[in-house]
């Protein structure tokens, strides 16, 4: 994979990003280290993790940003990777609760620092939004960690685009740091909201708008539709609408979509993940950085070969804006 440079910074990033919500849980320590030697042989370079990452199982707090620093540490890696880490989102319990007082955002960054065995995070993101508060604060307080040099670049999880509009522009009146990227759900799929999360935001057509008319780059999660595609070609679509994890995804624009990537991946002698994964880094709309869970090597390598085939931006409009 070759690096890019993300607009708005002076990053160069892989252009996939490893994500490592079940490292150290579902994934073990073995494993991860694994998986992120391989990922950095590959070229890759950007790993996103998050201070509540696998909090949702009791037991220890904070499980992949707290092996990711012993990774660093062991591997001496610190300055070849582009941390991207993010923080205050709500406790599980209270979703409907924010957390983005300065006590809040301060108190989840200085805790991400510790566990991370660093001084400094690339990318902080603000893992959720609560739209009853005014920007002012919020933007504030981040800008006070770029001027204390423990973040590099600003960035928002799960924001829509008037907030990120109306945080910017209070940033550029007041000459602080912008928020250069956001994190939101994003794939070749039709976007079907999470059930029981409302917190989450999706692409959906304004969205799509605002990052083209922008050029904000977006760090698409769940890139991959939760390997929905892969699954109606390993399994067919019988077998898949069994399933509670795929079944959401199961919409008429969806299998429309499944029957382009198939061609596509004939055409270009891939496998359907690559050309999900391709159709993502290749649009020329907005830079894309789609995070890869990749639980093992087989798909590290698939996501990586995606990431380095390049399609034409016709083919990209067959299946994005279908």
């Amino acid at each position: 994979m070759e690096k890019v440079l993300l607009n708005g910074t002076d990053l160069y990033v892989s252009p996939i990003a490893l994500g490592t919500d079940s490292y150290g849980l579902l994934t073990n320590e073995e494993e991860s280290y694994a998986l992120l030697d391989e990922f950095f042989a590959l070229g890759g370079n950007v790993l996103d993790t998050a201070l509540i990452y696998s909090d949702w199982v009791p037991g220890e707090k904070s499980r992949s940003e707290k092996l990711l620093g012993r990774w660093m540490k062991y591997r001496g890696r610190r300055d070849d990777v582009i941390i991207s880490t993010k923080g205050s989102h709500p406790d599980f319990a209270t979703m409907n609760v924010h957390r983005l007082s300065d006590a809040d955002i301060r108190g989840d960054l200085e805790k991400s620092l510790r566990h991370l065995g660093t001084d400094y995070i690339d990318i902080y993101w603000l893992h959720r939004d609560a739209e009853e508060l005014p920007v002012e604060g919020i933007m504030d307080t981040l800008a006070s960690f770029v001027k204390e040099g423990k973040v590099r670049y600003i960035g928002v999880s799960n924001w829509t685009n008037r907030r990120i509009a109306e945080a910017n522009k209070y940033a550029e009146k007041n000459n602080l740091p912008l928020i250069s990227s956001s994190q939101i759900q994003y794939s070749v799929a039709e976007g079907i909201k999470e059930m029981g999360d409302p917190t989450l935001v999706l692409m959906n057509d304004e969205e799509y708008k605002f990052f083209t008319d922008t050029k904000m780059p977006v760090f698409a999660f769940e890139s991959q539709a939760k390997g929905f595609f892969s699954k109606l070609d390993t399994l067919g679509i019988d077998e898949v609408k069994s399933k509670k994890a795929y079944a959401r995804f199961m919409t008429e624009k969806n299998l429309k979509r499944f029957e382009i990537i198939k061609e596509l991946s004939v055409k270009y002698s891939v496998s359907v993940a690559e050309i999900v994964i391709a159709a993502l880094c290749s649009n020329e709309d907005f830079q894309t950085i789609p995070i890869a869970g990749c639980k093992n090597s087989a798909h590290l390598q698939s996501s990586a070969a995606g990431a380095s085939l390049k399609l034409t931006q016709q083919e990209v409009d067959s299946l994005i804006k279908l």
